[in-house]
């Protein structure tokens, strides 16, 4: 992995903005890319910028930051800053990395938050391996998937449903970001909520097509593509 994590801090008071920004500058492979008290421009360098840890508070005027974090599809590692440990557990809901409680005294504790995003981070960019299988985080542990034993995926909001030969797994993962890691070559999506293996298509008709004892729906925008991906005689 690269030597060093970007980072992004988002705080609508300046003495904490100060405090982690100190804390960063201590913590050799952090690259601070941003302070922001705003929390609407905050948001936007998250998308632009696109982070790997973000330092977010949870109490601000113009968005709190659980309004933040449900409002983005590619999230990096959050890594609350707050001044109530009960926002904290709700945000845990949405798969958080840690919180840390104001005020920041401690580097040690803001030392243990930043390995365990880095930790994060370290583990997803080792969901692939040898070309032929994913790592998907199933009942708190990561679990090797063969990508050919995958039938078809079926989105749920901020969960996946990836129904293989022999099980479904339900995965905190969002549908656009388990298609960006399926080979392409393999997989295509045919309806806004749904990516298909295409060798384990068995027949097609107009709406929805069938995939072992499953019906999945095909909609009209991603059918062309369906159809020019399979050999057609």
């Amino acid at each position: 992995m690269p030597k060093n994590l970007t980072c992004i801090a988002i705080d609508d008071e300046f003495i904490a903005l100060k405090i982690i920004t100190s804390l960063i500058e201590q913590t050799g492979y952090l690259e601070l890319l941003g302070t922001y008290q705003n929390a609407l421009e905050g948001t936007n360098a998250i998308i632009e910028l696109e982070p790997d840890i973000v330092f977010l508070d949870v109490q601000m005027p113009e968005a709190s930051g659980i309004d933040i974090i449900k409002s983005l599809n590619k999230k990096p590692e959050i890594i609350l800053v707050t001044s109530q440990e009960k926002y904290a557990v709700e945000a845990f809901q949405f798969d958080v990395t840690d919180y840390l409680v104001k005020p920041i005294k401690s580097y040690p504790r803001f030392a243990q938050a930043v390995t365990k995003a880095k930790n994060k981070i370290e583990l997803n960019q080792k969901q692939t391996t040898d070309g032929d299988a994913v790592f998907m985080k199933i009942d708190f542990l990561l679990t090797k998937v063969m990508y050919d034993t995958i039938l078809y995926v079926e989105g749920y909001g901020d969960y996946i449903k990836v129904h293989t030969i022999e099980k479904t797994h339900v995965v905190y993962y969002k549908l656009s970001s388990i298609e960006e890691k399926l080979p392409k070559d393999q997989f295509l999506r045919v309806h806004r909520s749904y990516l298909v293996q295409i060798n384990k298509i068995d027949n097609i008709d107009q709406n929805s097509l069938l995939i072992g004892d499953s019906i999945v729906p095909v909609s009209a925008k991603y059918k062309p593509e369906l159809l020019s991906r399979i050999e057609l005689l």
